[in-house]
């Protein structure tokens, strides 16, 4: 099967903003220092917060959100997600489903798991939001090595919400990939709070048929909600700037 018969349509803005906000939310978890007030942003005033296909409730509003994040034990972990899948929903909301590998290293040894998660996100003017959220183990992850996916879902988080149009960001990455991206990727290699780093995106493109990779330079508070591209180039035609 060649690359232009590929059954894999264009991911839509919507879908990009929904994935932005997933890689956002993991990063954040994933490492101290983030800004807990513009992280509620992400998350309707009544968001549902849920477990077990909903047969536990972890929060059912910003107050509970905070005592939830207040809870969680680990500092630092990683969410790799595996698999995501995004539909619209009739009242135009999304649906972005995922599989995450889950792994946090803690004092009694590496803790792990394979969640599945659903999601539904309102499309406000400026500001989307997740409205509800289940997360659900489905087996244990045994990998023994810790792999980190901070700066992994950071990187991820910018180039989704710059594929996605969000007002505010710059649009380095667009005038390299377009319009067309069917598969996005990240390859980083930097520590949780990592204050610089590279990194290597490449994406699956639809029109015209085709594999880019663009070459990312970046400069990252742990504060702010997405890290500043300070360069990017095309690799895969000669390393020629932006």
């Amino acid at each position: 099967m060649t690359l232009d018969s590929l059954p894999i349509e264009a991911l839509s803005p919507s879908n990009h903003i929904a994935l932005h906000l997933a890689h956002r939310w993991f990063a954040f978890l994933e490492a101290p220092g983030g800004d807990l007030n513009e992280h509620l942003k992400m998350f309707h005033p009544n968001v549902l917060l849920s477990g077990h296909r909903m047969h536990h409730v972890f929060a059912q509003d910003h107050q509970s959100l905070v005592a939830w994040f207040a809870s969680i034990p680990d500092k630092i972990s990683a969410h790799h997600i595996i698999h995501s899948n995004y539909s619209t929903a009739e009242n135009g909301d999304g649906l972005l489903n995922m599989v995450v590998a889950y792994q946090a290293p803690g004092k009694a040894g590496m803790q792990g798991s394979i969640i599945s998660y659903e999601t539904r996100i309102e499309f406000s003017p400026g500001a989307p939001r997740f409205i509800s959220l289940d997360k659900t183990p489905i087996l244990s992850n045994k990998r023994s090595s810790y792999e980190t996916s901070w700066s992994t879902n950071r990187v991820l988080a910018r180039v989704h919400a710059e594929l996605g149009g969000l007002n505010g960001v710059s649009d380095s990455v667009r005038r390299a990939l377009g319009n067309e991206v069917r598969h996005l990727s990240a390859q980083v290699v930097a520590s949780e709070g990592s204050p610089a780093y590279d990194a290597v995106v490449t994406a699956v493109m639809g029109e015209p048929a085709g594999v880019r990779v663009v070459k990312l330079r970046l400069t990252d508070d742990v504060a702010r909600s997405m890290p500043s591209i300070e360069d990017a180039r095309v690799i895969d035609f000669g390393d020629t700037p932006l």
